[in-house]
């Protein structure tokens, strides 16, 4: 059986007790988890998960530009997009991960000249996959 062609990206986990759930719309802090604790579940709204999935599928060590992130989350979706739309759900996003105890340069803003846009610290992200 081939499983290549039958692959499908579940979600990813983040610096081993962090699980981004995709198709829930989720990000579990599965340490705080075990504790009870109501901060270790966050759902996020359609356009944000797409966002950080955007982030999280594209860095590789890359930064990903404003242009690029506008285009594949809001106007591919047939949303508006601004610089002043993505500046707030990325504030949001990233508080959110915050109360998931993701340290706070898990995703950095770069300006860089001609260069604007965000970096994932990948290093500390692995893809997980399902077989169908």
């Amino acid at each position: 059986m081939d499983h290549q062609h039958s692959r499908r990206l579940f979600g990813y986990v983040i610096e081993k007790d962090i699980q981004v759930h995709i198709f829930q719309n989720k990000v579990i802090n599965i340490k705080q988890l075990t504790r009870n604790n109501n901060q270790s579940v966050v759902l996020m709204r359609e356009t944000m998960m797409r966002l950080f999935i955007y982030l999280l599928e594209n860095s590789k060590g890359n930064i990903i530009q404003h242009e690029d992130i506008l285009l594949n989350v809001w106007d591919k979706y047939g949303l508006s997009s601004s610089s002043q739309r993505l500046w707030q759900v990325m504030k949001s996003l990233r508080n959110k991960l915050a109360r998931l105890g993701l340290s706070e340069d898990f995703i950095t803003r770069v300006e860089s000249g001609p260069l604007r846009g965000y970096h994932i610290a990948e290093n500390k992200v692995k893809a997980i996959y399902y077989y169908e």
